[in-house]
């Protein structure tokens, strides 16, 4: 696996001296399983061959091999071999037995904690350029420049990072080091609005000839891929995620459009039009099953069937079209959910002829900062669907500026705004401002935003607020049941079960029944385990030290997040 190192990490693997490593390595414990697997790397076999001879999950296997590494620290299966085989003839032939039961908060802590995330990256594949004359390459690297200035600042504004990549590709990520609810949806946005922005640049720029021009199109792919990740260490570990984005983009300009695999659309299906797509690259064949994204112009897919059919919006939609702007507030848990619910809301609007800008919550929450981020994502939505007059607006500092962009989109077209993340409704109250609200108020504009709840049984309910969002005790709720979903994506499920598949029997028992009945605290779960003292200082040792819970204010622990919460709560892993 390919890593992305600072230099700070890039020494701190180099240094310390033979004693150092050597102690390091006499601290070390190996798990029976990781000791089954040393001995099928001893013989040469392939991930495929030890998944099939240890009946596990290819994934799995992956996971296994990066815990292992990092607790050996090497970078490939040989030196692995090697310095596992020497730990394990230094020591008694039992060790492997018994490690499993000394799993405790040396085992843990030298192991480091460790975190999954799903990350989306999107690669922008330029064409080879070394037989371009000198006034095609002038063109052509006015070409990237103008394209990198646009990319890294939708990029900030969205929350992401970005990356040049030699000969003038580029490189975009979501997922870290700041993670949403959303970030495959932004993968997919950012990809699609760059491919509107270098066609209409291609058509436009009369510099040289359009048959050239076009010869210099971009080839974009998106790809999102699960990664674990040490809280230890500054690295980013997502190697797949970019190989396959890369090979999307290679073959991506003969479609003139983004290509997508196919855990990007399971998990942004509602946020664009999706075109099927037929593979003939045999490079390909790596990827999978795959997708095209379809145009910000194109009609978006009727989604409300799998909320009842959302029978609660017409009236609302047709308030909005008389002149009189609605918020609506999206009430839900798990939060996950609330990003579906608003596409489809949305979709809802545009087959009725709104038009939509969608604006993604950053994790900055400074105002300045927020405002910053929405009127560029603002700007961005509205030259992608069609021309306005927003000149002199982009760089105000106020959020009535940004209540005067919308007002001016909405005399073209009623306009639906879309807003996403955990507290979007108050953080778009605050930017905004209270004469913002009053500007928008008289127009025919729909507000769409998330304002949700962190835990709780799980719930969806549409709370509909009226011209100005206002706490309105008896305003109309709507409450609808959650579609089933996919919780986990195939290869989050078998990172995560590798993980606790290697815990010890108290720290996996504690941790599964913690997560059965999240309304009860985690000391509720030892005390239902009857755990001794020791037994469950150990296990809150171990759990902590990898990352699943956290020491909470005022004493006790909880879990990580509530993410990590569901995801085990949703493997059924049998009690031990």
């Amino acid at each position: 696996m390919q890593t992305l190192n600072s230099s700070a990490d890039k020494k701190r693997v180099g240094g310390g001296d033979a004693s150092s490593r050597k102690s390091d390595q006499e601290d070390v414990t190996l798990s029976a399983r990781q000791v089954e697997i040393i001995d099928l790397l001893a013989e040469g076999k392939s991930n495929k061959e030890i998944a099939d001879t240890l009946k596990i999950g290819y994934g799995t296997v992956k996971q296994h091999l990066f815990v292992l590494f990092r607790k050996l620290g090497v970078t490939n299966r040989t030196k692995a071999v090697i310095t596992a085989s020497k730990i394990l003839k230094d020591r008694s032939s039992n060790l492997s037995a018994s490690a499993k039961k000394s799993k405790g908060k040396l085992t843990a802590a030298h192991a480091g904690g460790h975190s999954w995330r799903l990350v989306s990256a999107i690669v922008i594949s330029a064409p080879d350029a070394s037989l371009a004359t000198p006034q095609e390459l002038d063109w052509r690297n006015q070409y990237f420049a103008d394209l990198r200035d646009v990319l890294q600042s939708y990029v900030e504004a969205l929350d992401g990072q970005f990356l040049l990549l030699p000969y003038g590709g580029m490189l975009a990520w979501f997922g870290y080091p700041n993670t949403h609810l959303d970030d495959a949806d932004r993968a997919v946005k950012l990809a699609q609005y760059t491919q509107y922005w270098s066609d209409l640049y291609l058509a436009q720029n009369s510099t040289i000839d359009r048959e050239i021009r076009l010869a210099h199109s971009i080839g974009i792919g998106v790809a999102s891929k699960p990664e674990m990740s040490s809280d230890r260490n500054n690295e980013l570990f997502a190697s797949d995620a970019f190989r396959l984005a890369a090979i999307l983009a290679r073959n991506a300009r003969s479609v003139k459009h983004p290509l997508a695999d196919a855990l990007t659309k399971k998990l942004a299906p509602y946020s664009v039009t999706w075109l099927a797509v037929k593979a003939k690259a045999a490079e390909l064949a790596q990827v999978g099953n795959i997708a095209a994204i379809g145009a910000a112009n194109e009609p978006p897919v009727d989604a409300s069937p799998l909320w009842g059919g959302l029978p609660f919006i017409k009236p609302v939609i047709d308030l909005v079209k008389s002149g009189v702007a609605q918020w609506v507030s999206v009430e839900s848990w798990p939060p996950a959910i609330a990003t579906s619910l608003i596409d489809a809301l949305g979709n809802a609007t545009q087959l009725d002829g709104f038009q939509a800008i969608h604006i993604r919550m950053p994790s900055h929450q400074r105002r300045d900062k927020l405002l910053q981020s929405f009127f560029k994502q603002s700007e961005y939505s509205v030259s992608s669907v069609g021309p306005i007059g927003i000149e002199g607006l982009v760089s105000a500092g106020e959020g009535e500026r940004l209540a005067t962009l919308f007002a001016q989109f909405s005399m073209v077209k009623p306009l639906v705004i879309q807003v996403y993340g955990i507290k979007a409704l108050e953080a778009f109250k605050f930017v905004l401002g209270d004469r913002g609200i009053d500007k928008i108020a008289s127009r025919p504009i729909m507000v769409i935003a998330a304002n949700l709840s962190e835990s709780g049984s799980p719930q969806t309910s549409v709370r509909l607020l009226g011209p100005r969002p206002i706490e309105m005790p008896f305003s109309r709720v709507y409450s609808m049941t959650v579609p089933a979903q996919e919780s986990l994506p195939e290869g989050i499920r078998v990172d995560l079960q590798a993980i606790l598949d290697d815990l010890s029997p108290q720290a996996q028992a504690l941790v599964v029944s913690a997560s059965q009945n999240l309304k009860h605290s985690i000391e509720d779960a030892i005390a239902s385990l009857h755990l001794s003292h020791h037994q469950s200082q150990s296990a809150l040792q171990e759990l902590a030290a990898i990352g699943f819970i956290s020491a909470k204010q005022g004493g006790g622990f909880e879990f990580r997040d509530s993410a990590t919460a569901q995801a085990i709560q949703k493997l059924s892993i049998p009690r031990s």
